[in-house]
């Protein structure tokens, strides 16, 4: 943080100087105005305008990320949930009772069993 900091004071430097050397007085038409302003009062307010639009763009940018973490937060809540519902409901055979069958039906069943119980781990 300290870093883009003192970048950006150090680019502010370089920008206020090429200012102050260009200090010519030059036409700026916009449509149907013409305007006579110094040439360093150009690039100041250019410079100016750009770092408000990307101050307002990295605003628009945190904010986005933000609602996108709560949403994810709430869905990781209401999973977590979800799972506390299942271990309380204990629906699943145990192993043991699976291996006595030899229908491929369970054996399938199993397997899942088998590779659920590892991803756990």
């Amino acid at each position: 943080m300290r870093i883009w900091f003192v970048f950006s004071l150090l680019f502010s430097l370089l920008v206020a100087v090429f200012a102050v050397l260009n200090s010519n007085v030059v036409l700026i038409k916009l449509y149907w105005v013409d305007y006579q302003l110094s040439q360093s009062l150009v690039i100041l307010l250019s410079a100016f305008l750009g770092a408000l639009v990307a101050t307002f763009l990295g605003i628009f940018s945190k904010i986005k990320s933000s609602l996108k973490i709560r949403e994810l937060n709430l869905m990781v809540k209401s999973l977590e949930q979800k799972i506390i519902e299942l271990d309380n409901q204990k629906t699943v055979p145990s192993v043991s009772d699976l291996n006595s069958s030899n229908d491929p039906e369970a054996q399938n069943h199993e397997h899942k069993v088998k590779v659920l119980l590892k991803d756990e781990l």
